[in-house]
Order: structure tokens, then C-alpha cells, then sequence
């Protein structure tokens, strides 16, 4: 005779074992192009987030010169606060230079995980520094001038690597 616990106990553990089979196998059929296309999406939108970054910086270029107005410079550092506080989610491992021929972003950044949120949040403190000065109309100049060399370039220097 054998135990009633002992035969739940092992359906359970075939039930299970099918379905794990079941989800490893799905997995290995869509898993690499599922993965591959979300890499896709986060390199789009991390394309979009620094082309963003780069066209406020040029509106507080122009600003900073003259051509542009306070509403457009101030307009322009929300745009670089709010995405200085999404650059960490748009960088996920997996998205570098190796995985994406496109990308420009060094394997420093998930070496020194850190160092690059710190660099991103200094980025957000340059930004914010710059709207403090136009609001009490400082000097806006040097307050481009820091966000330009420790904001974006902070950055840049360290995690970034120009393709042609």
C-alpha cells in the first residue's frame, strides 16, 4: 500500500517539472529575440533622452549668447533635470558597445555602476545650478560652462565613446 502524500506529492513535483520544462523551452524559442527587441526599445529611448539633452544645451548656448529667451533656457533645464533623473533606467546591462553597434556607451558604465549615477546626478545639480542663476539672474555663463564640462561631459569623458 502506498502513501496517499507521498503519490500528491509527486504528481505535484511531475506537474511542476512539465511546466518549467514548458516555460525554459518558450524561453529559448523567443527569449534571445524578446530580449534583442527590448534592447531595441531602451536604445531608442535612450537616443531620444541625450539628442533631447543635446538640443536644451544648445537652447542655453543660445541663451547664454543672447539668441534665446529665459522662458526657452528655463524650459530647457527642466528638460536636462527630468532627464538626468532617467538616465540609470535607460542603461541597463546588455545595451553597450559590445551588444549595439549604434551605441556609444562604454562597459565603464556597468563596471562603475557608482560613479555613473553619481555622474548623472551631478548632471541634475549642473542643471538645477544653471536655473538658480537665471532665476536670480547670476552668472548664467559660468553656470553653462560647469554644466557643459562636469554635467554632460562627467559623463562623456569616462563612459562614452564617439563613433564616426
Amino acid at each position: 500500500m502506498r502513501n496517499r502524500t507521498f503519490d500528491k506529492t509527486l504528481k505535484r513535483a511531475a506537474v511542476w517539472t512539465v511546466a518549467l520544462a514548458a516555460a525554459f523551452a518558450a524561453f529559448a524559442m523567443v527569449g534571445p529575440d524578446a530580449l534583442a527587441d527590448k534592447h531595441s526599445k531602451v536604445a531608442e529611448e535612450r537616443s531620444r533622452l541625450m539628442k533631447g539633452m543635446g538640443g536644451a544645451m544648445r537652447t542655453l548656448k543660445g541663451f547664454v549668447e543672447g539668441r534665446n529667451s529665459a522662458e526657452e533656457a528655463a524650459a530647457a533645464v527642466m528638460t536636462l533635470s527630468a532627464t538626468a533623473a532617467k538616465i540609470a533606467d535607460v542603461f541597463p546591462p546588455g545595451t553597450g558597445m559590445g551588444a549595439d553597434p549604434k551605441s556609444e556607451a562604454k562597459d565603464e558604465i556597468w563596471e562603475q555602476w557608482d560613479e555613473f549615477e553619481a555622474a548623472a546626478a551631478l548632471l541634475g545639480t549642473k542643471a538645477a545650478a544653471f536655473g538658480d542663476a537665471l532665476a536670480s539672474s547670476g552668472d548664467v555663463g559660468a553656470a553653462f560652462g560647469e554644466l557643459g564640462k562636469d554635467g554632460c561631459g562627467g559623463c562623456h569623458r569616462q563612459f562614452r565613446e564617439k563613433r564616426n
